[in-house]
């Protein structure tokens, strides 16, 4: 899938988060450090690992910028064979802030845990967690893109299976009261 440059053809993206580990995959293919590589696309070190990581506020000219300075373009190309409005996937059915499949109603489950687990927003993990099970979602943790995510993921883990240890460990009747 990688070649020396970093990609062998055309990647979309649908998310911040996909399209900054896009970059970052690209970044890491080359050899390249976030010290290097910022100042390729005239963009900070902090800039450059925040748009890798997926930040929803990343602003368009320095993400441009960061992408041209990596050797990549980006392109808007007419979704023909996508829904054009949010389907109705998973994010829909279990309430979540973020529609993490918009673009794609049938996501795989791993891909579908993956992305919400990468977003780290605790009331979608919490959700996640409903559905699928502490084990399961747990699983995936070790398939996230960079250490960071990944420890914040088994934080966000950690602190929800805390929870559900004290619920279990509460007597039933003074929960009623």
């Amino acid at each position: 899938m990688l070649s020396p440059s970093g990609l062998t053809h055309t990647r979309s993206a649908q998310t911040a988060a996909q399209l900054g580990a896009i970059a970052r995959t690209h970044r890491e293919a080359r050899g390249l450090g976030l010290r290097q590589a910022a100042p390729l696309g005239g963009v900070g070190v902090r800039f450059l690992s925040e748009f890798e990581r997926g930040k929803e506020t990343a602003e368009l000219g320095k993400v441009l910028a960061a992408l041209n300075g990596l050797g990549l373009d980006l392109a808007v190309m007419p979704r023909e064979d996508r829904p054009q409005a949010p389907a109705s996937g998973l994010s829909q059915r279990l309430g979540m802030a973020f529609p993490y499949d918009w673009s794609n109603s049938r996501m795989d489950e791993a891909t579908f845990i993956r992305l919400v687990l990468g977003a780290r927003r605790f009331d979608d993990v919490l959700k996640l967690v409903g559905h699928f099970g502490i084990d399961r979602v747990s699983r995936e943790v070790p398939q996230l893109d960079d250490q960071q995510t990944i420890a914040r993921a088994a934080e966000m883990l950690a602190r929800i299976y805390q929870g559900m240890l004290l619920a279990q460990s509460e007597p039933r009747d003074e929960l009623a009261a």
